[in-house]
């Protein structure tokens, strides 16, 4: 408790000092926020974010900053909101360096789409995952290379000599 009231003071803190046109404070504030270690956090902060022990002491401040934010709405989230950001978690904490790269770029380009485009492919992922998981694994076997295969080769199809 005392370590997410640190990081609200820290945030008030920034939020006055950009009020009274003191930037350097104000930086300095929300930079705090999210420097946090892993030993600094609380127990219900450590638990809640569990998934990304190993990894925190690497994270960048911004990206602790937000995750510190999503663990003190937390508690206050419906059980399976709670369940899917847990999910999401140890997704997240499983991938490689090079996967969340191209995580963040895949949601990069998705935020460039127009609602309704983004609306389309939010239903269409639905109906996926309401799909039977052998029907899913056809899918994924029968995937069309995307922008993520460059180098896309069909079955059968021997590498060209070099």
């Amino acid at each position: 408790m005392a370590n997410a009231y640190v990081a609200h003071t820290a945030a008030a803190i920034a939020l006055i000092s950009l009020l009274i046109g003191d930037p350097v404070h104000a930086g300095e504030a929300h930079a705090q926020a999210g420097t946090q270690s892993w030993a600094q956090l609380s127990p219900e902060q450590k638990k809640i974010l569990a998934p990304l022990e190993q990894e925190w002491d690497r994270l960048e401040p911004d990206r602790r900053k937000r995750w510190l934010d999503l663990a003190a709405r937390y508690p206050n989230l419906p059980a399976e909101r709670q369940m899917r950001i847990q999910q999401r978690m140890h997704e997240w904490a499983s991938l490689t360096p090079e996967q969340r790269v191209q995580a963040r770029e895949r949601y990069k380009e998705l935020r460039k789409l127009p609602p309704e485009k983004r609306h389309q492919l939010h239903q269409r992922w639905q109906e996926y995952q309401r799909l039977p998981e052998e029907k899913r694994q056809s899918l994924r076997e029968q995937r069309v290379p995307g922008p993520a295969d460059p180098n896309p080769r069909k079955p059968g199809d021997q590498p060209s000599p070099r």
